[in-house]
């Protein structure tokens, strides 16, 4: 039987350059629903994040030395028959035509020197035991850093080194991350894909993808985003990308214990940092992250960078143990002393003896309620107080939102500058005053996103036209349209 393994990366707080808010979620849930939905065997996951705990003694950072290792680390686990998932979910530029993925340590002014080149990686895959490989890339990208296209020199080689690559957007689009999913738009499909149990082949989740995706960029409010799917062979859109094979099995049982889970709050860790053979998963408390990493010095033929590392034997990767769960109760229930019953008795005879005066107080006032509201009338539609209490989906100010909210659509400048001016009209008094502001800040950045994807597509009137339309009162979003405004000026 053939093994299905996985590396997943996800890098958040990078050393210099502007955070990104879920790529380690995005890294995570991945691994736990190939474990969950797809019957990956949690050893066989390998979770890397900027906030992986040392393991054996080694740091997990994903920095540009542990991605290289983590690529190659499984040479001697792998089969021919095996499969293997890479992803990736961070940030991605592209220099002088040459792609890079920026580990955690990657720097825009020096990217040759701190980033990852796709061709090293995909030089690196190709010497894997294995051809059932899938790469799946959810680059972020920022147009101030470079305006070239991320993803063209991807596909090319994908296509050259015979790797089935799944792209999170055209080269000419931007891949989002939405508050609403805690993921990036791209996984968050993904992951729903999966859990469908509907894309056990490369064609049937491309078919889902290429629908699922444009619809959650339309539901948040984002530009329109396709994903790519590059293969050199027919045929490997048919091969069965899973241990479980959907189309061929009705019902399948889950893993008992799923390390990644997120709800758990668990990573594995080792009692004995001699052997992967005596790997332990045990529960830990971590801020919101599960991780499973580990580090070794790269074999010698596998060095890519000038700087050569001797080789040291890979450790085995098998995990046997299951996760021990404690079944005692962390609090144990307490009888009650005869006095605490008198006590609670006396209690509840005092609380039942003010409820039904309650309840006979509000009788007298349901009884006289016309006298008492046509005497207060006035006083009502005067006072402040009388202003904030209508229900906010019943007030204007919340029909307003609905209504700019309502025009905004994927790829229209014009339609998000309209719903501007309509959210503007809710007074600094409206409790819905912070709601509108936010959406405001939301569209005003989604207009320069779509000035920018004109831009790439060399339609430079149109991308300046849009970005125009950032609002001056929004000061880093007007200062970074004005300054793109400038560059697409002198490109006319």
């Amino acid at each position: 039987m053939s093994n299905y393994w996985a590396i997943s990366v996800g890098i958040n707080h990078y050393q210099f350059l502007q955070p990104l808010h879920f790529a380690q979620s995005d890294a995570q849930s991945l691994c736990e629903s190939l474990v969950s939905d797809a019957g990956f065997l949690p050893e066989h996951c390998l979770l890397i994040t900027d906030t992986s705990p040392d393991l054996f003694g080694h740091s997990t950072d994903p920095t540009h030395e542990n991605l290289q290792y983590w690529t190659t680390v499984l040479k001697d686990k792998l089969q021919p028959e095996d499969g293997l998932w890479c992803y990736f979910s961070g940030y991605g530029i592209c220099v002088d035509g040459e792609d890079f993925l920026l580990p955690i340590e990657g720097d825009a002014a020096r990217v040759r020197e701190t980033g990852f080149s796709v061709r090293s990686l995909f030089q690196i895959l190709r010497s894997l035991p294995t051809q059932k490989i899938l790469v799946l890339l959810d680059i972020n990208r920022s147009s101030a850093v470079s305006n070239e296209k991320v993803g063209a020199q991807t596909a090319t080689l994908a296509r050259e080194y015979g790797i089935p690559t799944l792209l999170s957007c055209r080269p000419e689009q931007f891949s989002h991350e939405s508050p609403a999913h805690n993921h990036g738009l791209f996984t968050q499909a993904l992951l729903e894909g999966l859990r469908s149990h509907q894309c056990s082949t490369l064609s049937a989740l491309e078919d889902f993808l290429k629908t699922r995706l444009p619809e959650l960029c339309d539901h948040n409010d984002r530009p329109l985003q396709d994903p790519v799917l590059v293969v050199s062979d027919p045929e490997q859109l048919y091969q069965v990308i899973m241990p479980v094979n959907w189309a061929e099995t009705e019902s399948w049982v889950a893993a008992e214990s799923n390390p990644f889970a997120i709800e758990d709050d668990l990573y594995l860790t080792a009692e004995n940092e001699t052997s992967f053979d005596n790997f332990v998963a045990q529960p830990t408390i971590m801020g919101a992250t599960a991780e499973l990493s580990s580090y070794e010095e790269i074999p010698e033929q596998f060095i890519l960078d000038p700087v050569q590392v001797e080789p040291e034997p890979v450790p085995d990767l098998t995990l046997d143990e299951p996760i021990d769960a404690d079944p005692t109760p962390l609090v144990s229930p307490v009888p009650k002393e005869p006095e605490v019953q008198d006590q609670m008795f006396w209690e509840r005879l005092l609380f039942g003896g003010s409820a039904i005066l309650l309840v006979l107080l509000l009788g007298v006032l349901f009884r006289n309620w016309s006298a008492f509201v046509g005497g207060q009338q006035t006083a009502k539609t005067t006072t402040p107080e009388a202003i904030a209490s209508p229900s906010p989906a019943a007030t204007p100010s919340a029909q307003i939102l609905n209504e700019a909210r309502s025009l905004i659509k994927p790829t229209l400048a014009s339609d998000a500058s309209k719903a501007i001016d309509r959210a503007r009209t809710i007074p600094a008094s409206d409790p819905l005053y912070a709601q509108a502001q936010q959406d405001i800040d939301r569209w005003s950045r989604n207009i320069l996103d779509i000035a920018r994807q004109r831009a790439v597509q060399k339609e430079f009137q149109q991308a300046i036209a849009a970005a125009q339309l950032v609002p001056k009162d929004r000061p880093q979003v007007y200062a970074d349209a004005q300054k793109a405004i400038q560059q697409w000026r002198k490109a006319r």
